[in-house]
């Protein structure tokens, strides 16, 4: 995966280029000394993962630290805190003590929570540690739907029943509610959108209980139905098609100039000794580039890759610079 946000492609066919920002010498974490002349950790750590049990996010948050333990030598303690957008744990992060003994999950979600009136948190309120992993916007469907069974006859559908079909997503606001807006836009449809408070698991259940007609989320979130046959992704806001899902077309090929995609990375409080921040920041990396990690990654759909907190830092800035913007042209700003 390139460094920069491969999302651009989606704010430049919307609202045309944006500055990338770059960090600079007073960002959080800058150089340091590697780790040296601290004993840290001599106490277990608490991971805050701001969604709930059992989802993508709280599984993936779950092998990284079973890693990290192996490098630093205590236990992970891992703390589930969901709802507002991810913004009720990472109130809790962001007030926690700059110690290290309290680091958090961060997503994309982090660069909309302002804009969309759950915190006033962005990424300067938190130290970078490392990014590990990427999901992308995926359109899925019922396999026994019988209305549709590819984007193709799904669009046509949509056309010829405007503002009949339930669309379901996570949050309001949140980055597939914005992929189907984006869809929409391009395709020249009008759906219901049906946000879900349960993130993937609720989704994915809703589409297989056809409490919905069509969900927008990442596959990994949505496993559970996938793997029993029940729903199946039809089309992926990817540039090139998912490794999990080779005959899954992308966006861009089937002719909608989309792609989107949301990370996951990890964080600290804003003042945690860059001392600590080292520390945790090889850890991090030392697990993100495990093989059992990776393994993890492929068996979950999802997507590996890694960024370092500089780069890390780099790239929630530019998930600020494309989605604060796409979000206000929506009508979503608060």
């Amino acid at each position: 995966m390139k460094r920069k946000l491969l999302a651009w492609t989606l704010a430049l066919a919307m609202v045309g280029g944006l500055a990338a920002c770059s960090r600079g010498t007073d960002a959080p974490g800058g150089s340091s000394n590697e780790g040296e002349g601290t004993s840290y950790p001599t106490d277990n750590i608490t991971m805050i993962i701001p969604q709930g049990l059992g989802g993508g996010s709280d599984l993936i948050a779950r092998s990284i630290g079973m890693e990290m333990e192996k490098t630093l030598g205590v236990s992970m303690i891992y703390e589930n805190l969901d709802g507002g957008s991810t913004s009720i744990g990472m109130e809790q992060l962001a007030d926690s003590e700059p110690d290290g003994y309290t680091i958090g999950m961060a997503m994309t979600n982090l660069a909309t929570l302002t804009t969309l009136g759950y915190s006033d948190l962005t990424c300067d309120d938190f130290e970078p540690i490392g990014a590990v992993v990427y999901d992308a916007a995926t359109i899925l469907i019922r396999t026994d739907d019988e209305r549709f069974s590819n984007v193709e006859e799904l669009i046509a559908y949509a056309k010829d029943h405007p503002g009949e079909l339930n669309w379901g997503t996570g949050g309001a606001g949140g980055m597939w509610h914005l992929a189907i807006l984006a869809l929409c836009n391009e395709a020249g449809i009008e759906v219901n959108i049906v946000p879900n408070s349960g993130g993937g698991t609720g989704v994915g259940l809703a589409l297989a209980n056809g409490d919905i007609d069509v969900a927008v989320f990442s596959p990994v979130d949505c496993m559970s139905q996938i793997d029993a046959g029940q729903i199946f992704p039809i089309m992926s806001m990817t540039e090139e098609r998912m490794a999990a899902f080779p005959d899954t077309p992308t966006a861009q090929e089937l002719g909608y100039d989309l792609v989107i995609l949301s990370t996951r990375g990890f964080v600290a409080p804003k003042g945690t000794p860059q001392e600590v921040l080292d520390v945790l920041e090889e850890a991090v990396k030392t697990a993100a580039e495990s093989e059992s990690y990776r393994e993890f990654i492929d068996n979950m759909a999802s997507n590996w890759f890694y960024l370092d907190a500089d780069e890390y830092y780099e790239h929630m800035k530019e998930e600020e610079e494309i989605y604060i913007p796409l979000l206000e042209q929506a009508g979503l700003a608060q």
